[in-house]
């Protein structure tokens, strides 16, 4: 076994206030000895240079006189996991510090191997050599080593018990992989990491936690890089709008307008089970704190039989399914929210996690946005979780969340309080989920949701003259068998059902007549979806049916199939292909008797098909191009002047009036771009779409979609500077949405009032946004926690963006409301 200098190791002695210490060791684990090296007897030593910072871990390690043979890659790679003493300043206070440290091998004191492995690409069997593998632990003991040319690693010495090896490939998912040490037994692992974009051929951007599960899919942002981009606030699911196959949301709002389709076209997911929103009504803060979230799945289109029941894309927040190594916790307060988390291990095998999250923004807006005769009370929201996680004896876990989200804004009338016009948004669920491993490589994971959501609107006094609601409850049985190099064949097949009660209530007589149902509804779905690799080729038929009956007689079914490719060209070098049908249900008010509904409406559906590439580059950067193609039919129309509920601003004219039918269809097309740049302390990112959103009505006639936007890039970068000072840039720049101008207006003199003569449809648009976000951080250290400072300024030239057009109230002239000004978020953060 490797044995450390002799001056470095025991326990250190009282030291007098006033003399500086050096760092002491104070634990480490056996490094790998080079393997070659001791089957032909080979001893060596090396002297590190190690920089050890203020809490005893080694940040830094450099070999002062080498001595070959593989020795100076093992010393420095066992110096890693090395637990100092601190170094003391004069005032007795840990600091940073440099020290020389000789490392020495001996064959008769070399520990045995504990685990061996190997570390491959998923999709074409390439190894990956010189990759980094840590082994983390129970007590939090770290051991690190590399893999060598064959992608081969060993680590020794390891006390017996419970570990989790973790990798990290260049452009694939981080796999964290459970392994038990036993006395006398090498455990062996076989770790195949996937590719960037899994799910189908089309891209499945994942913005992921700190800690990462086996089970990921694709690791595009970590959670230490989204904290600091500009622009976000740090919230991990905010950082899919700088992706591509995103459009700019009008005035900042919560809105994902996926590749030219409406919000409410798109779905959004908690571990596979639908909830009714990922964003607060503000836009600002996502309605889940984000230590709660391995990865969020961003999948744009051409996803596999999996999903379904949207014609756009989909957001899946998917929950942590690894232990933390150890308790802790924070407050966060900034200029929107104040936020605290705690996370409590109990036990070996299991945690609890809680969470709280109050925003202040109203009570800085709310006195400004105020007048004499109105009070306004700008947006708020607030939301809480509780989980307990627990990982089972045999390697499967249980996980039960319980989460609320409440949004509300209101305008009150100075006369008699009342309040003018409100809108409120929140929803109760709770999630249970039971994960398990079955023999030949199988997993089964159940998920079990429910729980009530509710918006309601105030009009005029009365705080319920429009509403929605729905008691729903989800349920999603999966079982999985991935591909192997012993197994050409994978399987993924599933059952997704929905259902409950939905209600709504639309009385808001200035907009729209009277409408009132209450209904219950049952939507289940059938998929499977088999992998099929031949070389380098894989294959991925998928069919998913799907199912909608509502208690007064009326009922849908539609059957998906869907088809993807991928093509792995080289070690560096993807090529990816898909086609599939994607069907989306009337909503329950279109085909409801109370809601004047049309019970003869069929399914919408689109046909999406796209072919991308992808290719890793040197120095850390990789580049994405897809190009995409969807046709959209069966589109419902109608309608278009009765009140709905809007997560921004509300669409203006012309509108088609007429009762509900199936009777549009759509083309969307365009391409996207990503390049990415991740080294060790820089981050950048090149995002770019360039596309087409056309409608056409029931009469054959042209329009573009209300959020059609024929470019939108975004450029941003974070870099990390000396003494824990960090620095990041955003810029984006994006078409504006296209609107019809009002040409002429004619005056009512019975209801005195005047109404708008409305040109060619979408022949004007509103000019082009553009604007610069700047974020600064600075972190400081101290003994068992740490103080982080930020200034976050959104909007920093103050640009005032036309995003929405309005017009005076004659319709004589244009009065286009801009977005969000110059905001200047300072925020605090402590971390135990």
């Amino acid at each position: 076994m490797p044995a450390p200098a002799a001056s470095a190791e025991g326990v250190p002695e009282a030291v007098p206030v006033g003399t500086p210490t050096l760092p002491v060791l104070l634990s480490q684990l056996p490094g790998t000895y080079p393997p070659a090296a001791l089957a032909q007897g080979k001893e060596a030593s090396v002297l590190l240079e190690l920089d050890v910072g203020e809490t005893g871990v080694v940040r830094g390690a450099r070999v002062l006189e080498p001595a070959g043979d593989g020795f100076d890659e093992a010393a420095v790679q066992a110096s890693r996991g090395f637990v100092f003493q601190p170094a003391r300043d004069e005032l007795g206070a840990p600091t940073e510090a440099r020290i020389q440290y000789r490392y020495r091998f001996s064959v008769a004191r070399a520990a045995p191997p504990s685990v061996e492995g190997r570390v491959t690409d998923r999709a074409s069997n390439i190894p990956f050599p010189g990759l980094d593998v840590r082994v983390v632990g129970a007590d939090g003991s770290v051991a690190y080593t590399v893999t060598d040319t064959d992608g081969h690693f060993v680590l020794s010495g390891l006390p017996v018990g419970a570990w989790t090896v973790i990798v990290s490939p260049p452009g694939h998912v981080v796999i964290a992989a459970p392994v038990e040490v036993k006395p006398d037994v090498v455990a062996q692992l076989t770790l195949t990491a996937q590719p960037s974009e899994e799910i189908a051929a089309d891209r499945v951007v994942t913005v992921t936690a700190e800690r990462t599960s086996p089970e990921l899919t694709e690791r595009i942002l970590s959670q230490e890089e989204v904290r600091f981009l500009p622009g976000t606030g740090g919230d991990v699911v905010k950082a899919v709008q700088n992706l591509p196959g995103v459009a700019r949301a009008p005035l900042g709002v919560g809105q994902l307008i996926i590749r030219g389709t409406a919000p409410e076209d798109s779905a959004y997911f908690l571990d596979g089970a639908s909830i009714p929103i990922v964003f607060h009504f503000s836009g600002l803060s996502t309605i889940l704190n984000g230590d709660f979230i391995a990865e969020v799945a961003y999948l744009p289109g051409n996803y596999g039989a999996r999903y379904g029941r949207a014609l756009g894309g989909l957001v899946d927040l998917r929950t942590t399914d690894v232990l933390p190594e150890k308790s802790g916790g924070y407050v966060s307060l900034d200029f929107f929210q104040g936020t605290a988390w705690v996370e409590q291990k109990v036990g070996k095998n299991t945690a609890l996690e809680f969470s709280l999250r109050r925003s202040w923004i109203d009570t800085v807006l709310s006195p400004v946005l105020s007048s004499s005769n109105t009070t306004f009370r700008a947006p708020r929201y607030w939301d809480a979780q509780a989980r307990v996680f627990h990982r089972t004896p045999s390697g499967g876990a249980f996980d039960a969340l319980v989460l609320f989200s409440d949004d509300r804004f209101s305008v009150v009338g100075s006369s008699n309080d009342s309040v003018a016009i409100g809108l409120t948004t929140t929803f109760g669920k709770l999630r249970a989920r039971w994960m398990q491993p079955l023999a030949n490589d199988w997993r089964n994971e159940l998920t079990v949701i429910g729980g009530p959501e509710n918006q309601a609107f105030a009009f005029d006094g009365d705080p319920e003259a429009a509403y929605e609601r729905r008691f729903g409850f989800g349920l999603r049985e999966e079982l999985v068998q991935p591909v192997s190099p012993s197994r050409p064949i994978g399987w993924r097949i599933g059952a997704d059902l929905q259902g409950g009660q939905d209600s709504f209530l639309y009385n808001v007589v200035a907009f729209s007549p009277y409408e009132s149902d209450a209904t219950w509804l049952f939507a289940p779905a059938l998929y499977a979806e088999p992998t099929f690799r031949l070389g380098p080729v894989s294959l991925t038929p998928g069919l998913r049916g799907d199912a909608k009956i509502y208690d007064f007689g009326v009922t849908y079914a539609a059957f998906d199939p869907r088809l993807s490719a991928r093509l792995v060209a080289s070690s560096t070098t993807l090529v990816k292909a898909s086609v599939g049908r994607y069907s989306q249900f009337p909503t329950t008010r279109q085909v409801a008797p109370g809601g004047d509904g049309n019970p003869d409406l069929l399914p919408e559906w689109s046909l999406q098909s796209s072919l991308g590439l992808v290719q890793q580059l040197p120095l850390g950067f990789s580049v994405e191009a897809t190009a995409f193609y969807n046709r959209l039919y069966a589109l419902v129309v109608g309608r278009e002047d009765r009140f709905k509920f809007f997560t921004g601003p509300p669409p203006v004219g012309p509108f088609d009036t007429e009762g509900y039918a199936n009777a549009g269809t759509g083309r969307v097309c365009g391409t996207e771009l990503l390049v990415r740049m991740n080294a060790n302390k820089t981050f950048g990112l090149l995002s770019a779409t360039f596309s087409s959103s056309v409608r056409y009505g029931r009469n054959g006639e042209q329009s573009l979609f209300e959020n059609d936007q024929p470019f939108v890039i975004n450029a941003l970068a974070s870099q990390e500077l000396p003494k824990r000072w960090r620095i990041g840039v955003r810029g984006r720049v994006s078409a504006g949405d296209p609107y019809t101008p009002v040409v002429n207006r004619v005056y009512d003199l019975q209801s005195r009032s005047f109404f708008p003569i409305y040109g060619e449809t979408d022949s004007a648009r509103l000019p082009a946004t553009w604007s610069v976000d700047v974020r600064v951080d600075k972190e400081w250290k101290f003994n068992k926690w740490s103080l982080t400072t930020y200034l976050d300024l959104q909007n920093a030239f103050n640009v005032q963006n036309p995003e929405v057009m309005s017009w005076s109230y004659d319709y004589s002239e244009e009065t286009p409301i801009s977005g969000l000004p110059i905001i200047p978020a300072l925020g605090i953060r402590g971390e135990i």
